[in-house]
C-alpha cells in the first residue's frame, strides 16, 4: 500500500498471526471501501486497469480481516507522430495489487501481505493519437512481512500515520440516484385540439374577438412542467337566438396512472345569451377535477387523446399541420403508465381505458316546471354541456325567453327569464341531475340585484335528446 510516495504495506508491516483477524475485530467506521484520488468503478482496481489513467488508490478492508490495495501511477513521456516528427504526448501507466490479512488493536491497525501482483509500462484505454499501445510487463509473487500504523477516521475521512508521513482516504461518493420521471408522460405534452377551432385571437377576451368564433371547440395545451391551459368556447344557436359561452383555465395537472387530475389556479367564463351586447362574466369558479387519458394511434402515426368523464368523452387532435408522432403501420394505444410506476409508455394494441361506462350528461331538449307563490312557470330548455360546462337557451314555443348556464356535475345552475315589461330575473339554483331528471330549489333576483321569492324546480329530457 502507498501513502504518500512508494509505501507498500510489505515494507510497512510488524507481526501478525497467521489466522485471518475475526470479522467482530473490525470496527465497523473501519470497514469497507477507501479512495484516494479519481473514484473509478470497482473493476477498474481489479481486473479492468486500463480504465484509470491518472494516480488513484483504493484500499479494500473486509470484514473478514482481508484487504486488498491497488495503487496506479501514470507517466506522461513525449514522442511524436508517425515520421511527420509533429510533437505529442503519450502516457504509460503502473499498477500493484497488494492483498493480504489486517487485525485492529484500538488505534493500531497491521497489515500482513501475501501476494503481490503488478503490471507495468501499459498503456490506459484512452490514448493519444500517435502513441505505440503497449501491454505491459506483469509479474506476480508471494510477499511476508508486517507493519503497523496508526489509524483514525474523522469528519469520513480515514488517515493512515507512520513516521514517515500519513494518507488520507474517503469513502466513495454515493452515485446520484437517477430522479424518478417527473411531470407529464411525454406523448400527453403539447396542445391538443376539440372540434372546429377558431383562429387564436378570437380567444382574446381583452380585444372581445371572441365573439366573432362560430364554431364549438376546445384548446387544451399540457407543458411538461406540469401546467396546463384549457380554452373552451361553447356555441348554441336555436332558432334567432344564438348564446356563446367562453371558458378559460390555467392550472397544474397531476397525472397518476391514467388518471389527469386538473387544478385550475385561475378561471373564468364569458357569455351571452340572444344578446351580444349582454355579457356576464364568473371569475374562479371551476374546481379541480378528474379525467382518464388515453392517446390512440392510427395507422398514419397521427395521435389522438381521449379525455373521459363521468359524463361521456371527448376527444382531441394534434393541431392542423402537425407532423405524425409515431412511425407509420403502428397502430394502437398509448397509455400513462400505473400510479407510481414513472417512465415513459409504449404503444399497446388493448385499449384498457375504452371499457370505462360512459353516464349521462345534460345535453338536449328538457321541459322544466317553474314553481313559485306567485305561480308555476313552463318553459323548454335547449342545453349543450361541455363536461361539466353547461350553455344553453330557453323558450316559450318558438320565442326564446332566457338562457341558461351551469355545471352538470354539482348541477348549480344559473337562469334568466324575460318577464311581463321585457325585465329580466335571474334565479340561482341547487339541485341535481339523475340521469334524465333534474330537481333542486332556486332564489331570484331582478336586475338591480333584489332578492325576490324563491321556489322550487323539476326538469325532464326529452327522450332521443342526449
Amino acid at each position: 500500500m502507498t501513502l504518500p510516495t512508494h509505501f507498500f504495506l510489505s515494507a510497512l508491516l510488524l507481526a501478525l498471526p497467521t489466522s485471518i483477524a475475526s470479522a467482530a475485530a473490525v470496527p465497523a467506521t473501519l470497514a469497507g471501501e477507501w479512495l484516494s484520488g479519481p473514484q473509478l468503478p470497482a473493476s477498474v482496481y481489479t481486473t479492468e486497469f486500463g480504465g484509470a489513467n491518472s494516480d488513484a488508490r483504493r484500499l479494500l478492508l473486509n470484514t473478514d480481516g482481508s484487504y486488498v490495495f491497488t495503487e496506479f501511477e501514470s507517466t506522461y513521456y513525449p514522442s511524436s507522430f508517425g515520421t511527420t516528427g509533429y510533437p505529442i504526448t503519450c502516457q504509460m501507466m503502473d499498477v500493484t495489487v497488494e492483498r493480504g490479512t489486517f487485525t485492529v488493536s484500538g488505534s493500531k491497525i497491521t497489515f500482513k501481505t501475501a501476494k503481490v501482483d503488478r503490471v507495468g509500462a501499459y498503456s490506459p484505454d484512452r490514448l493519444n493519437n500517435g502513441c505505440k499501445r503497449n501491454s505491459g510487463i506483469r509479474s506476480s509473487k508471494a510477499e511476508s512481512g508486517s507493519d503497523t500504523m496508526t489509524w483514525s477516521v474523522a469528519s469520513g475521512e480515514l488517515t493512515f500515520k507512520t513516521g514517515d508521513g500519513s494518507a488520507k482516504y474517503v469513502r466513495r461518493t454515493p452515485v446520484a440516484k437517477t430522479p424518478a420521471p417527473t411531470g407529464l408522460p411525454t406523448e400527453l405534452r403539447g396542445e391538443w385540439h376539440n372540434g372546429a377551432v377558431s383562429p387564436i385571437e378570437y380567444y382574446n377576451t381583452a380585444t372581445g374577438k371572441w365573439a366573432e368564433a362560430s364554431g364549438t371547440s376546445v384548446i387544451l395545451k399540457m407543458n411538461a412542467n406540469s401546467t396546463y391551459e384549457r380554452t373552451g368556447l361553447m356555441v348554441v344557436t336555436t332558432y334567432n337566438c344564438t348564446s356563446k359561452l367562453l371558458v378559460q383555465e390555467k392550472g397544474t395537472v397531476k397525472a397518476n396512472g391514467a388518471t389527469l387530475t386538473f387544478t385550475p389556479t385561475t378561471s373564468s367564463a364569458t357569455g351571452y345569451t340572444c344578446t351580444p351586447d349582454k355579457v356576464s362574466t364568473q371569475k374562479n369558479h371551476i374546481k379541480p377535477y378528474s379525467e382518464r387519458a388515453l392517446v390512440k394511434v392510427d395507422t398514419r402515426g397521427q395521435h389522438t387523446l381521449s379525455l373521459m368523464s363521468g359524463s361521456g368523452e371527448t376527444l382531441f387532435n394534434r393541431p392542423l399541420g402537425s407532423a405524425p408522432q409515431s412511425q407509420p403501420g403502428r397502430p394502437g394505444t398509448v397509455t400513462p403508465p400505473p400510479p407510481g410506476a414513472g417512465g415513459p409508455t409504449t404503444p399497446d394494441r388493448s385499449t384498457p381505458n375504452a371499457s370505462l361506462p360512459t353516464k349521462w350528461n345534460a345535453r338536449g331538449e328538457w321541459d322544466a316546471v317553474m314553481t313559485t307563490p306567485a305561480g308555476t312557470i313552463r318553459t323548454r330548455f335547449s342545453m349543450d354541456d361541455d363536461d361539466p360546462r353547461i350553455l344553453g337557451s330557453g323558450f316559450s314555443g318558438d320565442d326564446a325567453v332566457g338562457w341558461i348556464q351551469g355545471n352538470s356535475q354539482t348541477g348549480a345552475l344559473k337562469i334568466g327569464l324575460e318577464v311581463e315589461g321585457g325585465r329580466e330575473v335571474e334565479l340561482n339554483v341547487t339541485g341535481k341531475f339523475d340521469g334524465d331528471s333534474y330537481s333542486g330549489r332556486f332564489t331570484t333576483t331582478n336586475a338591480s340585484g333584489e332578492t325576490l321569492a324563491g321556489g322550487t324546480i323539476t326538469m325532464t329530457r326529452r327522450q332521443g335528446n342526449r
